[in-house]
């Protein structure tokens, strides 16, 4: 036995001796596992041979296809993330592709005043609460937010000023804009409407954070204007406007009427609402020779001591009385005293479209004889002047005497007599409907409640 086992050779072959005896006894033949079967058994070996060879043969395609990947990626990385030159403020940056300003800006540190945040009358709220910086890029402004974030090209020229402020948050309503009035033109005995007054709007803007209440106009209003012009006649001409207050008085107006029939002159009529109610038939007379007739008020009040209310009954009933009387519809006037200034302008409402004072006062009133009312009429008197008698009132009888006498010398002197229309149409300046004298406000206009400046 022991010199079996020192020979394996020998031991081998004896293995392999029994094996075949054994077969050979038993009749059952062994395959080895090396050796090809056939049948299903055969193609389940099959295929899982295959299998295998294929899991095999696609690793490198995996391996390789991850690689390229991976090195893609790197690169894209690297691409998206490079670095290019701008230009901000003057000086030249390296600044990641695609950055955004306010990313840029804090990567350089650069130093920029931030805006506010500021209540809705301007009062600051917060320092440093507004926009991060003011951006111009290539030329272009981009506002707030849009600056910001504009996103960073190569060869970017930047300039980055301080932030504008930024308003808190609040509410918006509308609101509209009333006129003011002014006056211009300076002096003189015609003060007429030149343009009625048109509202504007207003956004009115109510703080959440301070309360406050502010006023942003979105549309100007457009300011009502008197202008005041003594009248100047053009081409040549040589006029001269006579006027008659207080009337019509049923002792003296006709009598005036008569005169100026004689001279083929006309005259303007500045009446009483009161006296045209009581003599309509007067009122007609004066209208029926030519001459003008316009409003006095009614009563006779001084309107800078009235209200408003006052001041627009006093008005609107003269015009109504000469209205019913005569059917002509003025809107001229002459105040009372010759007392009519800028606070009584806005009080009227628009009711008138002119006020006629004087040039020359005869300051007969005073009665100081016949002559001197003629020497006060006619003193330093031009063309475009404006005469002040009456034909009521009280005792007119010098007045009838002086009129012939002031007509014959202005005659004398080339002086043709007008009405106060006709002496406002010589002058161009003065718009078409004041001269037709009865301008009215036009629908869409409104009337101012307060001054403006001049």
């Amino acid at each position: 036995m022991a010199e079996q086992n020192s020979n394996p050779a020998r031991h081998k072959a004896g293995q392999r001796q029994a094996k075949q005896d054994e077969k050979n006894a038993t009749g059952v033949y062994y395959i080895p596992t090396t050796q090809r079967v056939s049948g299903a058994e055969g193609g389940r070996e099959k295929a899982a041979s295959t299998e295998e060879r294929s899991s095999r043969s696609k690793v490198p395609a995996l391996l390789a296809l991850a690689l390229i990947l991976v090195l893609g990626g790197v690169a894209w990385h690297l691409w998206s993330n490079r670095k290019v030159p701008v230009t901000i403020n003057g000086s030249s940056y390296q600044v990641k592709i695609d950055s955004t300003l306010k990313d840029a800006a804090r990567d350089l540190s650069l130093k920029v005043r931030r805006g506010n945040l500021v209540s809705v009358k301007g009062d600051v709220l917060k320092r440093g609460g507004g926009y991060a910086f003011t951006a111009t890029v290539n030329g272009k402004s981009l506002p707030g937010r849009q600056g910001e974030r504009y996103r960073v090209s190569q060869g970017d020229t930047i300039v980055l000023a301080k932030g504008k402020n930024i308003m808190e948050p609040h509410t918006t309503s509308t609101t509209s804009v009333a006129p003011k009035l002014v006056m211009k033109g300076g002096f003189g005995p015609v003060a007429y409407v030149r343009n009625y007054g048109k509202a504007g709007s207003a956004k009115v803007l109510k703080g959440k954070r301070s309360k406050q209440t502010a006023e942003v106009v979105t549309k100007k209003a457009t300011d009502a204007e008197i202008y005041l012009r003594t009248p100047v006649p053009e081409g040549g001409k040589q006029l001269v406007a006579l006027t008659f207050d207080d009337g019509p008085s049923d002792k003296y107006t006709q009598q005036y009427l008569d005169i100026l029939n004689k001279y083929h002159a006309k005259a303007t009529f500045f009446c009483l609402g009161k006296n045209v109610q009581q003599y309509p038939e007067l009122a007609k007379a004066i209208v029926k020779q030519g001459s003008q007739i316009a409003n006095h008020t009614q009563d006779h009040k001084q309107l800078t001591t009235l209200d408003a209310a006052e001041v627009q009954s006093e008005l609107s009933s003269g015009f109504k009385a000469i209205s019913s009387a005569t059917g002509v519809e003025t809107t001229v006037f002459r105040p009372p005293y010759g007392d009519f200034r800028e606070t009584t302008w806005v009080k009227s409402a628009g009711i008138a479209s002119a006020s006629i004072t004087w040039t020359q006062d005869s300051k007969d009133w005073k009665l100081p004889g016949v002559d001197q009312i003629v020497s006060n009429a006619l003193l330093n008197v031009k063309s475009g002047d404006i005469i002040l008698m009456h034909d009521g009132g009280g005792n007119r009888d010098q007045d009838v005497q002086a009129l012939p006498k002031i007509i014959e010398a202005l005659q004398k002197n080339g002086y043709t007599l007008v009405t106060i229309d006709e002496l406002m149409a010589s002058d161009s300046t003065i718009p078409s409907s004041i001269q037709s004298g009865n301008a009215k406000m036009p629908e869409g206009t409104v009337w101012p409640t307060e001054l403006g400046d001049a």
